[in-house]
């Protein structure tokens, strides 16, 4: 099970973080470091309908949902955020095939948005 004791459940968006939570972006030791201070609220969305597959409180998922929350509310690309979602989930050592599901549906659903 994934160390979440940097959250806690609560806010208005579901959970909120007690310590600063830093991710390398784009790879392990880039320079390039993502810094989330304690008090940052995000939420772990997952559409109603597959809630019988993937609990919005999986703790496998909880990091990347933040990072992903952080990164889209910063002006990054959809795509991009979607990209730090897989490798967040990865680096937790979520299940593979419900990660590639999942990662799988948020592209469809970017790819279907821009076709309408």
């Amino acid at each position: 099970m994934p160390d979440v004791s940097w959250c806690c459940k609560g806010g208005a968006r579901g959970y909120v973080t007690v310590r600063t939570v830093y991710w390398s972006l784009m790879w392990k030791g880039s320079p390039f470091l993502l810094t989330i201070l304690p008090g940052r609220e995000f939420e772990s969305s997952v559409p109603c309908v597959l809630q019988w597959l993937w609990s919005p409180d999986d703790p496998f998922y909880l990091k990347a949902a933040l990072i992903h929350d952080v990164l889209l509310e910063s002006g990054s690309r959809t795509f991009e955020a979607d990209g730090q979602w897989r490798a967040a989930a990865i680096s937790e050592k979520a299940p593979p095939f419900k990660t590639g599901i999942a990662y799988a549906g948020m592209i469809l659903r970017r790819y279907w948005q821009w076709l309408t």
